[in-house]
């Protein structure tokens, strides 16, 4: 469902996050914008929450073929290709916003 009307679009982010993980792609796809700008606007999100105490949680990308692990990565883009074994098969990674419930 795409965002509502008096909510932000960071709000709406940060409500698909709340409800459980998500890549870029499917909020993309759940908030009607582009990819593109889902990525520009996580590190915003991850600004405000870290002010509220909370914290954005991202699940590193990784190689489909080799299993490495793109860990301390600061981009929240999936990669190209994987430095270990050159695969382009490459599983986005994954973000969320825990809730205190």
């Amino acid at each position: 469902m795409p965002h509502e009307p008096r909510e932000t679009l960071r709000q709406s982010l940060r409500r698909e996050l709340e409800g459980g993980s998500a890549s870029a792609r499917d909020l993309s796809m759940r908030l009607r914008i582009s990819e593109r700008e889902v990525v520009g606007h996580l590190p915003h999100l991850e600004r405000t929450l870290a002010r509220e105490g909370a914290k954005l949680v991202v699940e590193p990308a990784c190689c489909l073929a080799c299993d490495y692990v793109f860990e301390g990565r600061a981009r929240h883009t999936t990669p190209s290709r994987c430095p270990q074994c050159r695969s382009e098969r490459i599983a986005p990674p994954l973000f969320s916003v825990p809730t205190g419930r």
